[in-house]
């Protein structure tokens, strides 16, 4: 068999892109003698996909699975579906492109399923049935501006709740606790600030208090659906509230790389972001536990930064993210960074068998990062200049 190698890289470091964006990259086939093949190939492909099996009491399983395809295009570089063509020695470099239609929905990866984007290259190779192939992944984001849902973004998070411990005749007095924040929108880059009051009438101790940012993933299989949670962030107060005593919690919770809430134009997976705080009892008893939804967007609000955002769209510029909208009011301020998701996804390779591919796929999804707080404060700026 004839050496051959194969690659393909995006022009895009990040490898970020809008729905409507054009993808170009290049496909690398390297042969150290003259090769007959059929040709060579590119596909894009966007897909959502999720699978989970659950036991049943006779020992077997039942299997849930859902899939939605957004687009799947193959053209061939050189070559085509019949005849063979010979590769000459040496290095071979294509140009590819691709436009993304739209809408599409943001990129994801989960405990149970995927929403993935690819670019295939392929060598078909005429004197076997199985391609070569080399894959790379790249990050579509889905904008969600929080100015867009004023209603849902500013409201203020103020929730209260108790319980009694006890059995039978008797009862404890009430373990209250109450938790603000002052708005439930927020965006990566951006801090939570949490205010816990706990005032403990009970006969037991407050251990201690924990606040989470929980991801809750719903996935909707053809005959089933599912719910899981994803801790992101966890806050343990270590201070113990006494019995009869009171105390008052100030912390905030820093929002890591996420993808936005809903997963807009994804019909089976959902998304949804809570923030929960427990204030865990000693003993064989339940923790008192206050829920919140909040929303999580990839544009602030544009009156919760000391320096209003130019990009209401993320948009980085340059080679490394998507192109977007720019806003013109405020030219100056830097537009968020795309980081790597706070859940690593380590490796996502499926090709299909009759495929051997050379190198594992490692790809990790990015998600827009806002860090407008340490800025200049435009007064500020101009006692400067005079």
């Amino acid at each position: 068999m004839q050496p051959v190698t194969l690659s393909i890289s995006l022009d895009r470091p990040a490898a970020v892109y809008l729905a409507g964006d054009t993808v170009t990259g290049r496909v690398d086939v390297h042969v150290d003698e003259p090769t007959e093949i059929r040709g060579v190939s590119v596909t894009f492909r966007g897909e959502a996909y999720l699978e989970w099996s659950e036991s049943k009491s006779d020992g077997g399983s039942d299997d849930y699975t859902a899939h939605e395809l957004y687009f799947s295009t193959k053209v061939y570089l050189v070559g085509g579906e019949s005849g063979e063509v010979t590769l000459t020695p040496g290095d071979h470099t294509y140009g590819v492109q691709f436009v993304l239609p739209a809408p599409l929905p943001n990129s994801y990866e989960g405990r149970y399923g995927f929403i993935r984007y690819r670019a295939t290259a392929r060598v078909h190779r005429s004197w076997r049935k199985s391609a070569l192939a080399a894959e790379a992944a790249f990050s579509v984001s889905c904008p969600l501006d929080l100015n867009m849902f004023p209603d849902a973004a500013k409201m203020a998070i103020d929730k209260e709740s108790s319980k009694h411990f006890g059995f039978l005749w008797w009862k404890s007095g009430p373990l209250r606790m109450r938790v603000r924040v002052p708005r439930a929108g927020y965006v990566s880059g951006q801090t939570i600030p949490l205010e816990i009051h706990v005032d403990n009438a009970s006969n037991l101790e407050v251990h201690n208090v924990r606040g989470t940012l929980n991801q809750v993933i719903t996935w909707h299989a053809t005959s089933k659906s599912r719910r899981t949670q994803e801790r992101a962030v966890d806050l343990v107060f270590a201070s113990a509230v006494e019995q009869g005593g009171a105390k008052v919690f100030k912390q905030t919770i820093d929002v890591p790389p996420l993808p936005p809430s809903h997963l807009d134009y994804c019909k089976i997976i959902d998304l949804e972001y809570i923030v929960t705080v427990t204030a865990r009892v000693r003993g064989a008893h339940r923790d008192l536990m206050i829920e919140a939804p909040l929303l999580i967007g990839t544009s602030p609000l544009m009156d919760t930064v000391e320096y209003p955002p130019a990009y209401l769209y993320p948009s980085p510029g340059g080679p490394g993210a998507p192109q977007g909208k720019a806003g013109e009011a405020y030219p100056d301020l830097p537009p968020p960074s795309y980081e790597e998701s706070f859940f690593k996804v380590n490796r996502i390779m499926n090709t299909k068998d009759n495929e051997s591919t050379m190198d594992i796929l490692s790809f990790t999804p990015r998600y827009p990062v806002w860090n407008l707080w340490s800025l200049p404060h435009p007064a500020d700026q101009d006692q400067k200049k005079s």
